[in-house]
C-alpha cells in the first residue's frame, strides 16, 4: 500500500477552493447546514427549492451580506453567469444564494439528481459526505470516548466473536486501534498546545484560569480523567495482548481471515496472508508501546499543572515579591519588550566590612554504613514468632476449644464460654459461625425463646442463648 495515496484521483482538485477564499465562512455555513439536513435529521429529500430557500436565509443572516455585498454580487463571474441588473433586495439575495450553491456544486461537493416523484434532489458525493463528517466533528470540538475504542477492540477479539468472522473482526480491530492511538496522540498534542498558550500568550490571572478551567477542561481534562479512571486502557491491554497470542496460534482462524482479506481486497492468497500478518503485528506493536504514550501524556499533564500554578502565583504576586519582580524583568527581556539594562554584580562579602552573610558550604556526604546483624538463636526466634504467624481463630483452634469445653458431655451451654475480654468475644463469634456452617464436628443450636430473651449478657458483651453439641454422624 502506498504511503501517500493519490487523493486527487478520487477528489476534485477544486473541492477545497470555496473553503479557502474570503467567503469561506459562508460556504462552510451552507455545507454544514445541508449536511445536517441530509444526515442528522429524520429522512427526507432535500429538493432544490428547499436548498435555495435555505441558502437565501443563511446569506441574509450572514455578516458578509451587509459588510461585503459587492463581493458576493460579483460571484456571477466566478460561476460563469452574466451579472443581472439590480431589481430589488429579494431578487439580488436569491440570485446570490443560487450562485453560492452553484459554485459548491461545481467544486464537487454535491450534485442534484432528478427524481420523477419530487424533482431535483441534493446528493452529497461519497467522499464529500465523509470529509464533511470529519469537518463537522472538528468544528464541534467533539472529544472521543477512549472506553469505546478499547471495549470495541476487546469485544472484536473475543474467541466467540472472532471465530464467527475472523476477517471482519481483525480489520475492524485494526481500524479502532489506529483511531484510539490517533486520539491519544491528539490528547498529547492538546496538552502541549495548552501549555504553550500559557507560556506565550496568557498574561493575566483571569487568562490562566480561563485556559485551565474552560479550554483545558473541555479539550483535555475530561478525556484525561476518563483515561486514568473508567477508561483506563491498562485493564484492556493485557486481555487484548493475550487474545493476539491465541489468534496467532489458531491456524484455522487465521486461514479464515486470509480468505476474507483476499475476497474483500482482491488479493491473492500470499498477499492476503501478508496483510493479515501485518495487521496482527500492527495491533501488537501499538498495544505494547501504549505505556510509553500514556507516560508522555502523564508528564505533559503534570507540566501543564505546574506551569499554570507558577504562572498564576507569579501574576498574583509579581508586585509584592522580589522573585516576581525579577521574573517580570526576565520575561520582558526575553520578548524584547524592555530596554537594554546593565547589571553590575558583586560578591556579597565585598558590600561592607561587617557584612553578616556567610556563604553556603558544601557538607560532606555521609558514607554508607552496613547494618550490624545481631546473632540470634533460631530456635528461640522461631518459638517467639510462630504463635504470631498462626491465625488465632482458625477453624482447627476453635474446634479444639469446643472439644475441651464439651469434654465427655453431649452438650454444653454457650454461656459457659462467656467472654471476659475482646479476644474471648471474637473467638465466641467464630465458635457460633463454625457451628452453623455444617463443616465442623460440633453444632450450635439456638434456644427457642421470645425475641426479647434471645441474648445473654456478660458485662458489656452480648451473645445468643443456645447449646453446643457434637454433630451426629450420618
Amino acid at each position: 500500500m502506498a504511503v501517500s495515496p493519490p487523493l486527487f484521483s478520487r477528489v476534485p482538485g477544486a473541492l477545497f477552493g470555496p473553503l479557502a477564499g474570503g467567503h469561506a465562512s459562508l460556504y462552510w455555513t451552507l455545507l454544514a447546514t445541508f449536511y445536517h439536513h441530509e444526515f442528522e435529521r429524520e429522512p427526507f429529500f432535500l429538493i432544490r427549492s428547499v436548498v435555495l430557500d435555505t441558502a437565501e436565509e443563511l446569506v441574509r443572516e450572514s455578516p458578509l451580506w451587509s459588510e461585503r455585498r459587492d463581493e458576493l454580487l460579483a460571484l456571477a463571474e466566478e460561476v460563469g453567469e452574466s451579472a443581472e441588473p439590480a431589481i430589488d433586495e429579494g431578487a439580488l439575495l436569491r440570485a446570490t444564494a443560487r450562485r453560492l450553491v452553484a459554485r459548491l456544486e461545481a467544486a464537487g461537493w454535491f450534485h442534484f439528481e432528478y427524481r420523477s416523484a419530487v424533482g431535483d434532489v441534493l446528493n452529497f458525493y461519497p467522499y464529500a459526505a465523509r470529509i464533511l463528517e470529519a469537518l463537522v466533528r472538528v468544528a464541534r470540538d467533539e472529544q472521543p470516548l477512549f472506553q469505546g475504542y478499547a471495549h470495541s477492540i476487546a469485544s472484536l477479539l473475543r474467541p466467540e466473536v472472532f471465530a464467527a468472522r475472523p476477517g471482519v473482526s481483525l480489520s475492524e480491530a485494526r481500524r479502532h486501534t489506529l483511531d484510539m492511538v490517533r486520539e491519544l496522540k491528539i490528547l498529547d498534542r492538546n496538552i502541549y498546545s495548552s501549555t504553550q498558550r500559557l507560556l506565550d500568550t496568557v498574561g493575566t490571572a483571569s487568562g490562566v484560569l480561563e485556559e485551565g478551567l474552560d479550554h483545558y477542561r473541555h479539550a483535555v481534562l475530561a478525556n484525561y480523567h476518563r483515561l486514568k479512571t473508567v477508561d483506563n486502557l491498562y485493564k484492556w491491554r493485557g486481555e487484548i495482548l493475550r487474545r493476539l497470542d491465541d489468534i496467532e496460534a489458531d491456524t484455522r482462524a487465521r486461514d479464515a481471515a486470509v480468505r476474507w482479506y483476499a475476497e474483500q481486497l482482491g488479493l491473492d492468497a500470499a498477499a492476503a496472508g501478508a496483510a493479515v500478518a501485518a495487521d496482527l503485528r500492527l495491533l501488537r506493536m501499538q498495544f505494547e508501546t501504549l505505556p510509553q504514550l500514556i507516560d508522555d501524556i502523564d508528564a505533559r499533564n503534570a507540566r501543564f499543572s505546574g506551569v499554570a500554578l507558577r504562572k498564576l502565583m507569579y501574576l498574583l504576586r509579581q508586585d509584592t515579591r522580589t522573585e516576581g519582580q525579577l521574573q517580570r524583568i526576565v520575561d520582558a527581556l526575553s520578548r524584547d519588550q524592555a530596554p537594554d539594562l546593565v547589571f553590575d554584580v558583586y560578591r556579597c562579602e565585598l558590600l561592607a566590612d561587617g557584612f553578616l552573610y556567610a556563604p553556603a558550604r558544601r557538607r560532606p556526604r555521609p558514607e554508607p554504613q552496613p547494618l550490624a546483624r545481631r546473632p540470634a538463636d533460631t530456635g528461640d526466634l522461631r518459638r517467639d514468632i510462630a504463635p504470631r504467624l498462626r491465625r488465632p481463630f482458625s477453624r482447627s483452634r476453635v474446634e479444639a476449644f469446643v472439644e475441651g469445653l464439651l469434654g465427655a458431655r453431649a452438650t454444653a451451654r454457650l454461656a459457659e464460654a462467656a467472654p471476659e475480654n475482646d479476644t474471648d468475644y471474637v473467638r465466641l463469634i467464630y465458635t457460633v459461625a463454625y457451628g452453623l456452617d455444617g463443616r465442623s464436628p460440633y453444632r450450635f443450636e439456638a434456644e427457642r425463646t421470645p425475641s426479647a430473651e434471645r441474648l445473654e449478657r456478660r458485662g458489656i458483651y452480648g451473645f445468643p442463648r443456645g447449646f453446643l453439641g457434637h454433630r451426629r454422624k450420618t
